[in-house]
């Protein structure tokens, strides 16, 4: 455990103590180390963190995951973590070919992603995988996806490459697959993996039956969240309002004092939107009463006319199957 490993984790512990007015009564149902490279973390600060909100743990069954890239998984830091308490491991592969890792500007490679998927049979994983990639084809697209399947992972999230403003990606002329060929891509993973017993249950996330992500469920189910950490997002509620805020980014300043940036109460105007976002993700619907959320009226009426245009459903807040497939024009009813 070097200096800065000791002094973040230090930082992020005093957070959690800061933030007990935000949790109030409530219980953690899942925890997630992510958002970067958290493997780089020692074993023992991880533990330090886990025992900090151990008495707030819903359970001795509470869903805790840590993200890893390929090369940092190694036998001894799956055994430490797993002792730590740590139960379930998001492992950052997005794709199988070193031709796209290497357009991706990924550390790892094929091998060390057979190397990392070795190591973590028997343990509960989940694999991240990215179409859309440059000089992708649906052919190799399709060979990468087999490999997952033959990984015996129960678990898949599946991202389209975007290139986001004001990156090195967004200023270089890239060769990104045709619109036809993305498409061809969704429709070989949707036959592939459904075909291997796998459940589209979100926009982006395929799982066997009771591997779901029980984080991402919170997510999308309107549930609150608290994060710590530099550049850590939250989302907190009470029966007044509902407030959006992340934790400064830069390392140092972070260490030195967990500030709260960036500071946004959800009012009237937004609601039915950020509500949107997150509910109609969700592949199969959910049914009001499972809702983390009392829904408003402005959004039942918006919601009213989405359900005349054949996009939503009656008897649970969700798409219909055209609603899904144009889930960007769906969302629009509602700003």
């Amino acid at each position: 455990m070097n200096n800065n490993d000791r002094r973040l984790a230090k930082a992020v512990i005093n957070d959690i103590y800061q933030s007990e007015d935000l949790i109030a009564e409530r219980s953690f149902s899942s925890v997630y180390f992510g958002g970067g490279t958290p493997s780089l973390a020692s074993v023992e600060s991880i533990k330090k963190i886990l025992d900090a909100v151990n008495n707030r743990l819903a359970g001795k069954e509470t869903e805790i995951t840590f993200e890893m890239n390929p090369n940092d998984v190694s036998a001894k830091k799956i055994d430490g973590l797993l002792m730590a308490g740590v139960n379930r491991i998001s492992l950052g592969v997005q794709s199988y070919h070193d031709q796209e890792l290497k357009a991706l500007g990924r550390s790892h490679d094929s091998g060390s992603i057979l190397e990392a998927e070795k190591i973590l049979k028997g343990t509960n994983t989940t694999i991240d995988l990215m179409y859309g990639i440059e000089n992708q084809t649906p052919e190799s697209f399709t060979s990468g996806l087999e490999r997952f399947l033959n990984s015996d992972i129960n678990h898949l999230s599946l991202y389209q490459l975007t290139i986001e403003p004001n990156t090195i990606f967004y200023k270089k002329e890239l060769f990104l697959p045709k619109e036809k060929d993305i498409e061809r891509m969704e429709a070989i993973a949707k036959e592939l993996l459904e075909q291997n017993g796998f459940q589209q249950y979100e926009v982006s996330s395929w799982s066997k039956p009771g591997y779901e992500s029980q984080h991402n469920l919170n997510y999308w189910h309107f549930g609150d969240f608290l994060g710590v950490g530099p550049g850590s997002h939250s989302k907190i509620s009470n029966d007044k309002k509902i407030v959006r805020y992340r934790k400064i980014k830069p390392l140092e300043g972070y260490i030195k004092n967990q500030k709260t940036t960036d500071l946004k109460t959800i009012g009237e105007d937004d609601l039915d939107l950020d509500i949107a976002m997150n509910l109609l993700r969700n592949k199969n619907g959910l049914r009001q009463r499972d809702l983390n959320i009392q829904l408003p009226m402005s959004f039942l009426e918006k919601y009213e006319k989405g359900i005349s245009e054949g996009l939503l459903l009656k008897d649970k807040i969700g798409t219909t199957e055209k609603g899904y497939r144009f889930l960007n024009e769906t969302i629009q009813l509602f700003f």
